[in-house]
């Protein structure tokens, strides 16, 4: 896993101020807006005969707008699908041991009526507890939601993305890449959100955008490892292959 290219290689596109301009402009667009900005990493990452060629990375053209929403509409409903079952859990998770905590400490009074004053120790503990359960329910969201919404991206097919076969031996070959993808952008998103909030609050949509791409570059390198170790490639469908062209110079 390359890190620092997930960055990096926005910035070697000659169009590469108007791509970051563009995509903060697209983040201020409810709903459509990221659904377009991802429509248009779909496409240049997997609809190119040369995705590696960062140089070469399509221009955002708001001609294609509504093309880049439909590339994208179906790895959204994936994503929405899956949160819907997910969320909860892992809110119930959380709960759990905070009302847990809070029971426990209710079921003790002074004699004054008044509950006793909770043990720091257990106060840190079912931090420590809650704090652990968000981290495996997160690492688990993101496990199971990447190849749904991989597949969803290169059929362009909403039914194909619950191929349980294909998820099982997805998440068996790059588990841990998953997981140091996941913590690398936390990280970064952490560095970038205050950089961007100096630019006038607004530049937060800017460094949103550039995260985006981070984050989809790493799913690439993620596939393609993938694929190196043995795994079966997803059949890419023709809608992506009808990229919009290339703008260099």
């Amino acid at each position: 896993m390359n890190y620092s290219a997930s960055l990096m290689d926005f910035f070697k596109s000659p169009k590469w101020l108007p791509n970051l301009l563009l995509s903060g402009v697209c983040m201020l667009i409810p709903i459509v807006g990221p659904l377009a900005l991802m429509g248009w990493h779909i496409g240049a990452l997997y609809g190119r005969k040369d995705d590696k060629d960062f140089v070469g990375y399509p221009e955002f053209n708001f001609s294609h707008f509504g093309t880049y929403i439909e590339r994208g509409v179906w790895p959204f409903l994936v994503q929405m699908v899956v949160s819907l079952v997910l969320v909860p859990v892992m809110w119930l998770a959380m709960a759990v041991p905070m009302f847990s905590m809070i029971a426990f400490t209710a079921a003790g009074h002074t004699e004054g009526g008044l509950p006793p004053e909770p043990s720091p120790v257990l106060l840190i503990g079912m931090m420590v507890v809650i704090l652990v359960g968000y981290a495996i329910c997160i690492t688990l969201m993101v496990l199971l939601s990447k190849p749904m919404m991989l597949r969803a991206m290169l059929t362009q097919d909403f039914g194909t993305a619950f191929n349980f076969g294909f998820i099982k031996r997805f998440i068996a070959l790059t588990w841990k890449e998953q997981i140091l993808a996941t913590l690398f952008l936390m990280c970064t998103g952490i560095v970038l959100a205050p950089l961007g909030m100096l630019v006038f609050c607004v530049g937060i949509y800017f460094a949103i955008g550039l995260l985006m791409f981070s984050a989809y570059h790493l799913d690439r390198q993620v596939y393609d490892l993938y694929l190196a170790r043995g795994g079966e490639p997803v059949p890419v469908s023709p809608k992506l292959r009808d990229a919009p062209p290339v703008t260099v110079g």
